[in-house]
C-alpha cells in the first residue's frame, strides 16, 4: 500500500476545493488532535503520524502549511511531501492554525490576524512537547518546516521563542518550553512591510499565472491594516526584529525568480541572522531561476539535503 492517498475535489473524504492528502499507509497516526484542549478551536487541530520501525522516542519534523495567509491546510499537496519525513525515522506531525479566510463579501475572517495564528502553532509546540511520552517524541528534537507563509510562522516561532509577550497562555502547557531545535524556511514570506509593497504592485498589474487566491494584498489582511502605513506594528510583525544569539539553526531556501514572495524577504533574514549569530547560524540557498513553490523545492534531491541537514542540525 502506498504511503500517502491523495484525494481529488469531489472524491469521498474531500470536502475542499482542492486536493488534500491522506496518510493511509501510515499504521501509527492520530489525527486531527486539539492541541488546545483547555480551549479548543475547530482549527487548532493537528495531525501526528509515526515512523513504522522503533519505538522512538523519534526526532519531530512540525510542518506548517503556506497559503497566503488566507487558506491552505495541514494536509494540502505539499504536506505529502514531508509526511515521507516517517520514512527518515521523523515524527511528522501537520498544524492547524487559524486563518484570514475569505468571508465571500471582499472580506477576511479577522481570527487569522496576527499574532493569533503565531500564537497556535507556539502552543501546537507546547503541547508536543508536553505529551512526547504519550506519542513517542523526543523532546529535545524539534524541527519546523514551513512553506511560503508557513515559512514566516516557523520563522517567528523560532525568533520569538524565549519572548513571554508572544505566547497565549490561555491556550495551556504555560510552563512548558515552546523552543525548537532547528528550522527549515521555504520560499516564506517575511518583513511584511516588503511583501505589502510587491504584492500592491502586482495585483496593480498581475503576471500570466498569478494566483487568484493572492489578489489581494494578503500581507495587509494578515496585519489587519495597511503595513506601510503602521510602519511600527510591521517592524513588531517582521522575524528580522526577533533575532537573537538563541535562534536555532535554520535553512533557508527561496527561489529568485519568486512571483508571490520578494526573493529580498529570505535576503533580508539571512543577512540579520548572520549579523546577530554568526555566518554558521543559517544556511541559505538561492535558486536563480525558482519561482514561488517550484515543484524543485520538493524533488528527491532536494529532499535529500533537507534531511542531511536537519539530521546534522538535530544530532
Amino acid at each position: 500500500m502506498d504511503l500517502i492517498k491523495v484525494i481529488q475535489p469531489g472524491e469521498p473524504g474531500n470536502p475542499y476545493p482542492s486536493p488534500i492528502v491522506d496518510p493511509v499507509g501510515v499504521t501509527r497516526k492520530y489525527l486531527n488532535v486539539s492541541y488546545t484542549p483547555d480551549k479548543p478551536h475547530p482549527m487548532r487541530i493537528l495531525d501526528i503520524c509515526l515512523p513504522e520501525a522503533g519505538e522512538g522516542p523519534y526526532p519531530v519534523l512540525i510542518y506548517m502549511h503556506g497559503g497566503g495567509f488566507v487558506g491552505g491546510l495541514k494536509n494540502d499537496l505539499h504536506a505529502e511531501s514531508y509526511m515521507e519525513a516517517v520514512n527518515e525515522g521523523y515524527a511528522y506531525v501537520g498544524v492547524e492554525q487559524r486563518l484570514c479566510s475569505p468571508k465571500g463579501d471582499g472580506t477576511f475572517d479577522p481570527d487569522g490576524r496576527f499574532p493569533g495564528p503565531l500564537y497556535d502553532l507556539k502552543a501546537a509546540i507546547r503541547f508536543l512537547r508536553a505529551n512526547a511520552g504519550k506519542y513517542q517524541l523526543d523532546p529535545d528534537r524539534f524541527a519546523l518546516l514551513g512553506t511560503s507563509a508557513g515559512g514566516y510562522h516557523v520563522a517567528m516561532a523560532a525568533a520569538t521563542q524565549d519572548a513571554t509577550v508572544m505566547y497565549d497562555e490561555s491556550f495551556g502547557f504555560a510552563g512548558v518550553s515552546g523552543r525548537v531545535q532547528a528550522v527549515v524556511d521555504l520560499f516564506g514570506v517575511g518583513d511584511l512591510m516588503l511583501q505589502s509593497d510587491f504584492s500592491g504592485k502586482k495585483i496593480e498589474s498581475p503576471p500570466e499565472g498569478y494566483p487568484a487566491l493572492l489578489l489581494h494584498n494578503f500581507a495587509d489582511v494578515f496585519l489587519g491594516v495597511p503595513c506601510r502605513e503602521h510602519p511600527n506594528l510591521a517592524y513588531f510583525a517582521n522575524p528580522e526584529s526577533w533575532v537573537t544569539p538563541d535562534l536555532p539553526p535554520m535553512l533557508i531556501q527561496t527561489g529568485a525568480a519568486d512571483q508571490v514572495v520578494p526573493v529580498a524577504c529570505s535576503r533580508n533574514l539571512v543577512k540579520r541572522i548572520e549579523e546577530v549569530c554568526g555566518k554558521g547560524r543559517v544556511v541559505y540557498d538561492e535558486f536563480p531561476d525558482y519561482a514561488h513553490g517550484d515543484p524543485r523545492f520538493h524533488d528527491p534531491a532536494n529532499h535529500r539535503r533537507i534531511y542531511n541537514w536537519l539530521k546534522a542540525a538535530l544530532g
